[in-house]
This record gives C-alpha cells, structure tokens and sequence, in this order.
C-alpha cells in the first residue's frame, strides 16, 4: 500500500513540476526596480517593482542567487510565470524548477518498480525434482 501511495504521490509531483515549469516558460522577461535589499546569511532577498506586459503592476521578493551587490534603485532584469506574475518571480538563469521536475522523476520511477514489485503476480514455486524419491 506504500509503494502504491507513494507512487501517487510521485504522480501528482512531477505533474506539479511539469505544470510549473511549462508555465514559467510561458511566462515573460521585464525589467525591475529594486525596492529593498535583505541579507540573511547566504541568502539575498529582494524586493522588486515591475510592470507586466499586460500593464499589471507587481511587488515581488525573490531570492537572489548571484555574489554580487544589488543596491536600493538598481534596475535588474526578472523572469515571471504567466499564470502568477506577482507571485512566482525569479531571475532569468535560475533554473531551480528543472530540479523539482529531476527529483520527482526519479521519485516517479522508483515508486512505479516498487509498485510493480510489491503487486504483480506472484510466479508459481518451482517443482521439486526430486520430491518422494529416495
């Protein structure tokens, strides 16, 4: 029932990911004013402005991956998904997506082999040669 559960689970992740990931593709570049700039050890959060190609205008924090200092005004360009704009904002080269997508395939192939081996038929035993001989 765990491998079968699981391999739910594994399903509805790469799914999820896959979704997530066509969606960030269907999304569009703009152009973001840096409102606030947040360290949190090796994490740099940022606050941005930016308006959409449909005219949406959007504050969003994204964490910021590079080693490089952002100030307080500075324009950087942003990627954001179309179904979500305000909400899921990244840098154009993160590609964090992709690994969500890697590990739930590889979940979704170990749960589908455990599946199969926890429920296929069992094979009849093999006979014994040599039963009631002396």
């Amino acid at each position: 029932m765990f491998s079968v559960c699981g391999l739910l689970f594994a399903v509805a992740l790469t799914a999820g990911g896959g979704w997530s990931v066509a969606d960030d593709h269907r999304g569009s570049e703009a152009v973001a004013e840096v409102r606030d700039v947040e360290h949190r050890g090796v994490k740099t959060l940022l606050t941005v402005q930016f308006t959409t190609e449909r005219g949406e205008a959007c504050e969003s924090t994204l964490r910021s991956a590079r080693d490089r200092s952002v100030a307080v005004g500075q324009r950087i360009p942003v990627r954001y998904a179309k179904s979500d704009p305000c909400l899921r904002v990244r840098e154009p080269d993160d590609q964090s997506g992709w690994v969500i997508l890697l590990i739930a395939t590889v979940l979704l192939m170990a749960f589908a082999v455990l599946s199969y081996v926890a429920w296929r038929r069992p094979r009849p035993p093999l006979p014994l040669r040599y039963a009631g001989m002396p």
